[in-house]
């Protein structure tokens, strides 16, 4: 039997469903994935005035501040993406969000008006920031949040599950999982892009927020007439992955391959795929 449940967390509604053989076993194995998913928003919403994130954009620039286990798994992965992209990927973007009304300032955040995730200092469980910076780590936190959520499942010993955290999703079992996303051009209307058996897939376009991806370092909009959506081993790097195809799909081609990873472009009518063998144009139809 399968059992779905959906709450709203990190600023979307994540969807949760669990095939086993009992109800009250699914039910409550479905309720520890969402108290994984909890802890995970009130460590690192950008949107809350009390979270752990909120904390450090606070602080971070007079000083070390001392992180949770989660949230400094979550920093040691960002700056590794970032590091892996050359700065395609960069959490620092947030000051650009907060300038633009996108995101909330909360009371003490400094000026922002730069991005360098190279001003981002992390040793070990403590961060500070050499420059005055705030850090977005929306994404890939709704990403690591999906992955917890689904290894509380596996360990919960369901007989498969899927995660959806707003186009962030994961999934384990059988059958298969259709990965749907909506065309650019025609939002309300989706194509099947590929099929999930053990695995995670992301997806960032525009469709209705226009300036909600910018380029990292020259400010400009992303995906305005596209979606990029990324299929990975996990879905903090697929959502991560998703940012860097995104900013610069040829030098992106390099960063998917040492993630064993791989994209979908959907721009227009068409669609681009980047595998083993680089990128390559695609019908529509074909794109699983």
């Amino acid at each position: 039997m399968m059992v779905r449940r959906a709450q709203p967390w990190l600023g979307t509604l994540v969807e949760i469903a669990a095939e086993g053989t009992d109800s009250a076993t699914l039910n409550a194995a479905i309720q520890r994935a969402f108290e994984r998913v909890a802890v995970v928003h009130a460590t690192m919403s950008f949107q809350s005035a009390d979270s752990a994130l909120t904390h450090v954009n606070q602080r971070a620039q007079t000083g070390w501040v001392a992180l949770s286990p989660d949230l400094a798994a979550v920093f040691a992965a960002a700056l590794g993406f970032a590091r892996a992209s050359d700065g395609l990927f960069d959490p620092s973007v947030a000051g650009w969000l907060v300038a633009s009304g996108q995101l909330p300032r909360h009371p003490d955040f400094p000026d922002a008006p730069r991005t360098d995730w190279r001003a981002i200092e992390l040793d070990g469980d403590r961060v500070r920031f050499v420059a005055s910076l705030l850090v977005d780590l929306s994404g890939i936190a709704k990403g690591y949040a999906v992955d917890g959520a689904l290894a509380s499942l596996r360990t919960d010993g369901v007989h498969a599950a899927t995660v959806n955290a707003g186009g962030d999703l994961a999934h384990f079992g059988e059958p298969a999982l259709p990965v749907r996303v909506r065309l650019p051009h025609a939002p309300t209307r989706t194509v099947q892009l590929a099929a999930l058996r053990d695995g995670a897939a992301a997806t960032s376009a525009s469709y209705f927020q226009p300036d909600a991806l910018r380029h990292p370092a020259r400010g400009h909009r992303l995906c305005t007439h596209a979606s990029v959506t990324v299929l990975a081993a996990d879905c903090m790097t697929a959502d991560a992955l998703t940012k860097v195809v995104a900013a610069d799909a040829t030098r992106a081609q390099r960063v998917l391959a040492a993630y064993a990873a791989h994209a979908v472009v959907l721009d227009g009518k068409r669609a681009s795929r980047c595998d083993a063998d680089g990128w390559h144009d695609l019908p529509l139809e074909q794109a699983a």
